[in-house]
């Protein structure tokens, strides 16, 4: 699907492709929209310090706060290595 139909030509495609109601498709799409929003922010929240690695565990699962500590420490030894020259 082109990226650049609207948001009513995606629904209308939605409509057709799973035969299932305009109302049933949106109120899916703004579950799934802040289930990723609220993850984003947990995300945000462990990577400010606002979140212990515990929590951060139990609400976005191990393999993602690894992924977002390998992220840290990356940019960390890039900002490091910056700072020193190289």
């Amino acid at each position: 699907m082109p990226t650049t139909q609207t948001l009513r030509d995606q629904l209308a495609y939605l409509v057709r492709a799973t035969e299932r109601p305009e109302s049933l498709i949106v109120a899916d799409a703004v579950e799934t929209g802040l289930a990723q929003l609220c993850r984003k922010q947990l995300a945000d929240s462990y990577l400010a310090g606002g979140l212990r690695r515990e929590e951060a565990v139990a609400e976005l699962g191990p393999e993602a706060v690894e992924d977002l500590d390998y992220a840290r420490r990356a940019v960390e030894q890039d900002v490091a290595w910056g700072l020193h020259g190289g």
